[in-house]
Formats: C-alpha cells, structure tokens, sequence
C-alpha cells in the first residue's frame, strides 16, 4: 500500500465515524423531541387537573358540604 492509498483509508474511514456519529446524534435528537412532546401533553394534563383541584377546595359550596359532612 502506497502513501496515497492509506490516506484514502484514514480519510474514509474519518467519513465514516463522522456519518455515524452524525446519524446517532440525530436519532438521539429525534427521540429527545418525542419525549419532550409526551412530556408537555403530560404536563399540561396534570396542570389541567391541578385547576380543577383548586376550584373544588376554594368553592365556597365545597367547604359548606364539608362542613355539613363533618357535623355528620
């Protein structure tokens, strides 16, 4: 193998490992961004739920059924 050749090599193979690295990084990117979307919807139901906990304990019809439900 001549010098020529093996400076093909090194500078393919140096291709290579950037192609692949590039694609796992992606795919990493691609799967991080799904998580973030379940994420969100996750959060966004659960604060949804937090509203709706918090209009129950402040409405003043709630807190006069639980006082009649305690005197029971």
């Amino acid at each position: 193998m001549n010098l020529y050749s093996a400076i093909v090599a090194v500078v393919a193979l140096w291709a290579i490992v950037q192609i692949t690295r590039y694609w796992l990084h992606a795919r990493s990117q691609a799967e991080n961004g799904a998580r973030a979307s379940t994420d969100d919807a996750e959060l966004k139901r659960l604060e949804e739920r937090v509203r709706n906990l918090e209009r129950i304990v402040t409405d003043d019809r709630e807190i006069l059924k639980r006082k009649f439900d305690n005197l029971e």
